[in-house]
Parts: structure tokens; sequence; C-alpha cells
């Protein structure tokens, strides 16, 4: 970890903003999640700045600025085709909605801007103009400890703002830091502040948290001081066993997160109120579906003993997703059953028969339905539709016969059954 910056640590066109913000009699500091990164030694991206200057004075001071969150003292300014978020120093005042301040209270104190802050981690500001560096809350201590700490008194932060109980999970896993008691102690006390928090907040978080490197550390914070109770009862209420089989199927998957949601939810694939609570927290209708999708043909314990029954499985799968099933389902078989010895072998059937190219639907079939229609004399139908999925059944059951000649003599004969089924009944 960098205990020590220096302005080359700083992105040139940063500097060059808190130049000309000096240069007109202002101050400008790098705030937020960039510093915290770099201090840890790790790439920061998203550069955010605060400033002593008003947001109508920022406006006059640079040529293309973006009033974007000017009712909380926040513009982006746009800078060599880039934008930064430039936000005037803010000082203490009231959270009537859990989220946002009722009014905003400018100061001109970096530190008084930084005691509003929610974690220790993040109460650190660097100007590279007067190369000084900002740190009232002993960030730095907590940066080299791993220790996510409130600002002042957590309950109070965490009263003031609720999606701060979620953060502080959050960072639990992408940080792979460790709560203060005292802070972790105040999450439960203010869970009524973190239930305002939208919707769409939260889902955001979580899929912060999905791609950390083991996001099991935010879900186990969240389970012990109650926030995932909050958020989705039925899994916060597996069992201890379940509970860790599902953490460790997050972590084994890919880092994807809505494949690792698939497997955190993996437990409860069956509850009827699943999609329901997708919805509630604006999972958009492509993610269900990929959930839904996943968890419906994980197939742990699945033993097919012949090709055929597997190539009617990959039917059913669908040949776009039957690589993500096939790893997916060695990962909830590992989680789940501490075995993957039929995930991997239903996986090395799958890559083999899409290497072989086998028809999983009519339309890879070697006989389409124009040709049939014009062969057997068709009108579009019922009847056409009916033929094609016997003739993918027979390629299913045996691929030989996906050849133009063997599917027309099986369609005629089968087309012929029919209507001699049909002339009989009449009778």
């Amino acid at each position: 970890m960098c205990t020590r910056i220096r302005p080359e640590d700083i992105p040139a066109p940063v500097i060059e903003l808190c130049q000309t913000l000096a240069r007109n009699g202002h101050r400008g500091w790098v705030v937020g999640g960039c510093l915290r990164d770099l201090l840890r030694g790790q790439p920061a991206a998203d550069w955010d700045l605060a400033t002593d200057a008003r947001p109508e004075r920022v406006a006059k001071i640079f040529p293309r600025v973006i009033p974007t969150g000017i009712q909380h003292g926040t513009v982006t300014v746009r800078h060599r085709g880039e934008g930064y978020e430039v936000t005037t120093l803010r000082g203490e005042g009231a959270y009537s909605d859990g989220r946002r301040p009722d009014h905003v209270e400018y100061v001109s104190d970096i530190r008084e801007d930084l005691s509003r802050r929610d974690f220790t981690i993040n109460a650190i500001a660097y100007d590279p103009v007067a190369d000084a560096l900002e740190d009232p809350f002993e960030g730095l201590r907590d940066l080299e400890a791993r220790t996510i700490r409130a600002v002042g008194e957590p309950a109070r932060r965490f009263s003031e703002d609720g999606l701060r109980v979620l953060r502080a999970a959050r960072f639990a896993a992408t940080l792979e830091f460790e709560l203060d008691p005292a802070t972790e102690a105040a999450i439960a006390p203010t869970l009524p502040t973190f239930q305002r928090v939208s919707a769409e907040r939260v889902r955001e978080e979580w899929l912060k948290a999905f791609k950390a490197r083991a996001p099991s550390r935010a879900f186990e914070v969240m389970r012990r001081t109650g926030i995932l109770a909050a958020t989705y009862a039925e899994l916060a209420e597996l069992d201890d066993v379940r509970f860790a089989q599902a953490l460790k199927a997050v972590d084994l998957a890919p880092r994807d997160p809505i494949v690792r949601l698939a497997a955190l939810l993996y437990p409860l694939r069956q509850e009827a109120g699943l999609d329901d609570w997708l919805q509630r927290y604006r999972y958009a209708n492509a993610e269900r579906e990929r959930v839904a999708r996943l968890l419906r043909w994980a197939a742990p314990e699945a033993s097919f003993e012949h090709a055929a029954e597997v190539r009617r499985f990959a039917r059913q799968v669908g040949r776009p997703w039957l690589a993500e099933i096939a790893a997916f389902g060695i990962v909830v078989s590992e989680a789940f059953l501490g075995s993957t010895v039929q995930a991997e072998r239903l996986a090395g059937q799958l890559r083999e028969l899409v290497t072989q190219d086998t028809p999983l639907t009519t339309r890879e079939l070697a006989l389409d339905g124009r040709t049939l229609m014009s062969e057997l004399a068709l009108k579009p139908g019922p009847i056409l539709g009916v033929l094609l999925d016997h003739l993918l059944e027979l390629v299913l059951e045996d691929p030989a016969r996906n050849t133009r000649e063997s599917l027309l003599e099986r369609a005629r004969a089968e087309y012929d059954a029919r209507r001699l089924s049909m002339d009989t009944a009449k009778e």
C-alpha cells in the first residue's frame, strides 16, 4: 500500500483542472474511491474532485460544464474528451429521505466536507497543486489495517444515508477488508433507514459486490447484520449449511454478476416468488430470463446413459446456452454436492455434441419446410410443424439420418400414415 502520493501519481488532465481552479483563486482536491484505490496501490478510475468554488463559479471557470447534479453541488466538467465530476465542499445537513440531504450547505473547509463522508478510507483528500494530503479521520491508518470504519458516530452516518450499510458490506468484499466492530454494530439499529433505499440502488450494490474476488464476504456481513433479511428474507433464512453452499457457489462462479446471482439463488430455484423478487429489484427481462435458464437447466446430478438423451437435453436448453449451462452445472455440483464427476461428464458430452454440429432445432435439419411443402404438396399449416418435429426427433435419436433423402422418405411415410389414420377415423 502507498502512504505517500506525489503530483505525478495523478493523471495530467486532473492536475490541469486543479491548476485552473488555483489560477482562479480556488482549490481542488482529488477525493473518493479513486484516491482510496491509488493509496492502496490499485488502478484508479472515475477521478472525482472537490472544490471550494460554488457550482455557478465552476461553470464560469471552465468552458464545458454539464449540470449533472447541480442541486447537490455537483457538475461535470468536460476536459480532454473526458467528464470529471466536480463537487463543491458541503457540510452537514438533514437527510429526511434517508438518502439525500434535504438541502446543500456549502462550506470552505475541506475537513468539514470530509466529516460528512461515509467511511474513513473515503474521507481523504489530496491537493496536487499544493501537494497536500488531508486525512483528518485517520483513513490511512484504516487502509493499512484493512478496516472499514465509519466517520464519526456510525449510527449517525447510517441514519443519514441508508445505502451506506450496504456499501459497508460491499466494501468488505471488493476491498477484502473487515468491518470495525462499532461500525458493524450500528448497522442493525439503522436498518429502517436502509429499507427506504430504492430497489435500483440495492441492485446496483449487489452487482458491484458480485464483481469481487470473493462476493461471499459481502453476503456474510449482510446476513449477520440483518441487511439480507431486509432484502430477501427467504435467502437469509436458509439453514447454515445451505447458505454456506450458496456462498461457495458464488465464489466459484465466473465473475459475471448475473451468473453469480444465479449461484446465490440456487437453493431457492423452486420458490414461486423468486422471479417476483427479481422484478421488484429491477432486474431487466434479459437478466431474469438468464437467471431462470441457469436455475432450470443446471443438472448437477444428471446422468445420461445414451447419447440421444444428451441430444434431447441439449435441444431443450438451446445451442447458444450449452456452454454456460455446462459450466454452471459444474459450479453448483462442487458447491452443493461436493463432487463434479457427473457435471464434468455432461459438460464433456455437450462439448462433443457442439463439435459434431448435430441438429438441435428443425431449422438445422438437412430438409427445410419449404422443400417439404413442395415435395409433399403441402400447404402451410400445423401438419408442417408436426412433420418437422417428427424428423428432428428421428435425428436426435440417430444423427446419421440427417440427410435430405432420408428425411424426405421418412416425412412422406409419416404423412401418409397420418392421412390414413385420419381417413380411417372418418369411416
